[in-house]
C-alpha cells in the first residue's frame, strides 16, 4: 500500500530530499504546494501523511496545521525543518504535529512516521494522557505527588512514571526500588526506542494484593550523578511520544527544574499540575511560572494548581490570599499530614499505610482532576476541569 502524502512549502532541495527518503512507500507530486492553495489540494486529495515547512513560514504551517485537524483529523502532520530548534519544536507539537523532521539526519524518522500513518494498526486517539507535576520551587512535594498519583490510577489503567529530574530525581527512592535500567541508559538508545524495547527500560514497583496487581511502571534516574546527561527537547518528545503510546497515563516528575526537558514535559502534556505550598517564596515562584507559561502560549485551561501541605489550623497564607497574587483559583488542597512525611521516610506509598488518613482522602480527591475532570471527594475542594487539547502521536 502507497502513502498519499501532501508536501506544503518546502523548497526544491528539500523536495527532492522527501521524495528520495519514502521512494515508492509514497505517492507525492514533483513540487511542493504552496501554503496558500495547500488547503484546497487537501479537500480534494484527503492524503494519509501531510508535510509542511517548519522555517521561515512556521506561522502558517502552525495555521495549516489548526485547519488540517479540523476538516481532515486522519490525516497525519510531519514539521519539516532546516535545524532542530527546541522552541520550534515545542510549537510544531502544540500545533499538532506528531513529527519534526531535519533532514538528511532524520531520514528513518520520515520513513517510519509515513508508514506508521498508513499501517498503523492502533488509531491515534489510544495514546495516553500525559500528565506533567512540575514544583514552584524545590520541596514542594512534586514527586510525592506523582508517585502516589501514579498509585492512585495504576488498579484500573495503565501508569507510568517518569523521573525527568535530571539534576536530583528522587522517584526510585520514594518508591524504594533499585531499578536495573535507568534514563541515562535509555537516552543512549534513543534513536532506536520504541514500544518494544521501551520495557527494558522500565521498573516495575508492585503494590495491591496477590492476584490482584496494582503497578507501577517507573522510567527512574540513575542512582549516582555521575551519569546523568540532560537530552534535548527532540529526545523528549521521542520518549514521550512513544511511552503515551504504551500507558493510558503517563505521570512526569519534573521537580522544580527549568531546564529544556521539563519545559518540554510542561508545554506538550495534557494537563500540567503546578504544585506550590502556602508560603510566599513558593507562591512568588508560582506566579513566575504562569508567566513564563504563557509567554510559551501554554492553553491556560491545560494547567491546574495544587497547594501541597496545606495546616487549615494555621495557615502560613489564606488560601483567598494566594488566588489573589496568582490571579486565578487553587484546583486542589493536599493536607499537611504525618502519614505523608513517613511514607516520603519509608519509601512507601500513602495507601499502602492508612487509606482513612486526611493525606489519602485528599489524593483520593485530587485524581479527579485526572480521572473525572473534577475533585469531587471533598465539596469544600475547588473544581479543576481536565481539558487534554494534545494528543502524542495524533
Amino acid at each position: 500500500m502507497t502513502a498519499n502524502v501532501l508536501v506544503i512549502g518546502v523548497d526544491s532541495r528539500t523536495m527532492g530530499q522527501i521524495r528520495e527518503t519514502l521512494g515508492t512507500e509514497a505517492a507525492l507530486s514533483n513540487t511542493a504546494t504552496p501554503f496558500d492553495d495547500a488547503m484546497i489540494v487537501a479537500r480534494k486529495n484527503r492524503p494519509d501523511v501531510v508535510i509542511a515547512a517548519f522555517d521561515a513560514e512556521y506561522e502558517e504551517a502552525i495555521r495549516i496545521a489548526q485547519q488540517i485537524k479540523a476538516e481532515l483529523p486522519k490525516s497525519a502532520l510531519v514539521a519539516i525543518a532546516q535545524r532542530a530548534d527546541p522552541d520550534r519544536i515545542r510549537a510544531a507539537m502544540r500545533a499538532g504535529y506528531s513529527e519534526y523532521i531535519v533532514l538528511p539526519d532524520d531520514r528513518e524518522l520520515l520513513r517510519q512516521a509515513v508508514h506508521e500513518a498508513v499501517f498503523s494498526d492502533s488509531p491515534d486517539d489510544d495514546a495516553g494522557e500525559v500528565i506533567t507535576i512540575w514544583g514552584a520551587k524545590g520541596g514542594v512535594g512534586s514527586t510525592f505527588i506523582a508517585v502516589n498519583l501514579a498509585a492512585e490510577l495504576a488498579p484500573v489503567q495503565r501508569v507510568c512514571v517518569l523521573d525527568m529530574d535530571f539534576s536530583m530525581g528522587d522517584v526510585a527512592a520514594m518508591l524504594d526500588i533499585e531499578p536495573q535500567s535507568t534514563m541515562a541508559d535509555l537516552f543512549k538508545n534513543i534513536g532506536r526506542l520504541d514500544e518494544r524495547s521501551l520495557s527494558g527500560f522500565v521498573t516495575i514497583r508492585q503494590q495491591g494484593t496477590p492476584g490482584h496487581p496494582a503497578n507501577v511502571h517507573v522510567l527512574a534516574q540513575p542512582k549516582t550523578l555521575d551519569h546523568r546527561e540532560e537530552p534535548n527537547s527532540d529526545a523528549v518528545m521521542k520518549l514521550l511520544t512513544t511511552v503515551a503510546r504504551s500507558y493510558q497515563y503517563v505521570v512526569i516528575d519534573c521537580g522544580s527544574r527549568v531546564d529544556e526537558a521539563a519545559v518540554t514535559a510542561a508545554t506538550v502534556a495534557d494537563r500540567l499540575i503546578l504544585v506550590a505550598t502556602p508560603d510566599v517564596l513558593s507562591v512568588k515562584n508560582a506566579w513566575r511560572r504562569l508567566q513564563m507559561l504563557e509567554r510559551l502560549g501554554v492553553d491556560k485551561t491545560r494547567i491546574s494548581l495544587v497547594l501541597n501541605r496545606v495546616d487549615k489550623k494555621s495557615p502560613l497564607l489564606t488560601l483567598n490570599d494566594i488566588e489573589q497574587n496568582l490571579g486565578r483559583k487553587i484546583n486542589a488542597q493536599l493536607s499537611e499530614d504525618r502519614v505523608a512525611q513517613r511514607a516520603v521516610n519509608e519509601g512507601r506509598l500513602v495507601r499502602e499505610l492508612d487509606k482513612r488518613s486526611q493525606i489519602a482522602r485528599d489524593l483520593e480527591a485530587f485524581t479527579g482532576l485526572v480521572t473525572a475532570g473534577e475533585v469531587v471527594a471533598e465539596k469544600k475542594q475547588s473544581v479543576g476541569l481536565f481539558a487534554s487539547i494534545f494528543k502524542l502521536g495524533s
